[in-house]
């Protein structure tokens, strides 16, 4: 007896004292039955004992079938599919839906993150570095306007031609190099974490299984059944769509834990499914298009013509001077380059600052951009969530949602005891008083 009660938790502890006290209370009733106190003692046992089962059959329905009793139990297990379809249905349609997407997009303000990061020292520095070594070789030749207008055309080519599979690929790679891939996966499931815990998250996932049930039991029987079970209280909507709200909880928390089994599962699932997506032909169309259009609107041979204008008045000045800029002015040269390149980008970055068309037109291309690629990763997202969620067995299932919630549904059951012992007090005291 001591090993077996070892084995039980606060809940069934608090339901074997129900039973005891139970037991007492019909042996004070029968000793003394003419007693209102012994009378509304038993009425009070009864009535913890009857909530303390029903709550115990309630919440072990949830995930098998208590005492074999087949009808409306294991919810869980047998509810898997409908659970892993509202699960992505919820991810898709309450994060991940269109107008939510267009609606925090339209909260990013993208253009001033573009022109702060445009602005910074650092970002000036790296891409005055790279313009300047190729620059300053390109401009020692001769025909330097032939071969800027060549320049451009080269670099509208290589933009034409440019493979943005390859980009994104490359992107990847360094994501998961780096750990940025760990970061925004950290952010990605805290913002979801907070949106989860929501009572409206709860309020959709209990419409969601109230429309599941209602397209299940279209016969006559089974709106019955149904009907009787929900009148029992053998299937409860909400206790279960509150449980399915915490499990969603607790795996967005282990999704944000660093390191984490379900992180590194997800981040595995996502560069396949990524890599699956970036081979489709409807994805390969789209990049390519906005790739076009972006090289169709760059003025590439106007900034390369007034770069090389810029230098080729510097260089005829120190030929002027009969000054070899190469091998005499060296360090000049090179502080000049870079006062050019550097002129000509804060040039380029007040033009974008003044120039309320333009910038509205990058900024367009960028939200167009982020907001195709968003409605994308919709699809990409169901996917990822079904692909963990199926991975689990049933008993893995049931065993994620119990741990998680374990305190709650034990408090659940030890509600049944304690409330109905409290309701079964008042009817009594009612039943005094009522002649």
């Amino acid at each position: 007896m001591r090993a077996m009660t070892k084995s039980w938790n606060k809940a069934d502890r608090v339901l074997f004292l129900a039973f005891l006290v139970f037991l007492l209370a019909l042996f004070a009733h029968l000793q003394l039955p003419h007693s209102v106190f012994a009378s509304g003692f038993l009425f009070c046992a009864e009535a913890a004992l009857v909530g303390g089962i029903a709550d115990w059959f309630a919440v072990t329905a949830l995930f098998r079938k208590p005492l074999g009793f087949p009808y409306h139990t294991a919810i869980l297990p047998r509810r898997r599919q409908s659970f892993i379809k509202a699960s992505v249905t919820m991810v898709q349609k309450e994060f991940f839906s269109r107008r939510k997407v267009f609606r925090h997009l339209e909260r990013l303000h993208l253009m001033p993150m573009l022109m702060k990061w445009l602005g910074e020292p650092d970002t000036r520095a790296k891409v005055s570095h790279h313009l300047y070594h190729y620059v300053r070789g390109f401009l020692l030749k001769k025909d330097s306007e032939k071969r800027a207008a060549e320049f451009a055309r080269r670099i509208r080519t290589y933009l034409s031609t440019m493979e943005p599979e390859d980009l994104f690929a490359n992107i990847g790679h360094w994501l998961q190099q780096s750990g940025r891939d760990k970061d925004f996966l950290e952010r990605v499931s805290a913002y979801l974490r907070v949106r989860a815990e929501r009572p409206e998250t709860a309020k959709a996932i209990e419409s969601m299984l109230e429309q599941y049930e209602k397209e299940k039991a279209k016969s006559t029987l089974a709106l019955f059944l149904t009907g009787l079970a929900e009148a029992m209280d053998l299937v409860n909507l909400e206790d279960a769509a509150n449980i399915m709200q915490k499990q969603l909880v607790a795996m967005l928390k282990e999704l944000g834990t660093r390191d984490s089994q379900l992180q590194q599962d997800m981040l595995e699932l996502f560069y396949e499914k990524t890599a699956v997506l970036n081979a489709e032909p409807e994805f390969h169309q789209l990049v390519h298009e906005l790739r076009d259009s972006l090289v169709a609107d760059l003025p590439i041979e106007e900034v390369v013509r007034r770069a090389a204008a810029h230098m080729r008045d510097h260089l005829e000045a120190d030929a002027a001077r009969q000054v070899d800029a190469v091998e005499e002015h060296l360090p000049m040269l090179r502080s000049r380059l870079a006062d050019i390149i550097e002129a000509e980008y804060d040039r380029g970055l007040h033009l974008l600052q003044e120039d309320d068309e333009l910038r509205h037109t990058v900024g367009r291309f960028l939200y167009d951009l982020i907001a195709r690629s968003a409605l994308h990763a919709q699809t990409l997202v169901g996917v990822v969530v079904e692909s963990v969620l199926a991975r689990l067995t049933d008993e893995q299932l049931n065993h994620l949602v119990y741990d998680k919630v374990e305190p709650d549904l034990l408090w659940i059951r030890m509600n049944g005891s304690i409330v109905g012992s409290g309701i079964g007090l008042v009817i009594f005291i009612l039943l005094q008083l009522v002649p």
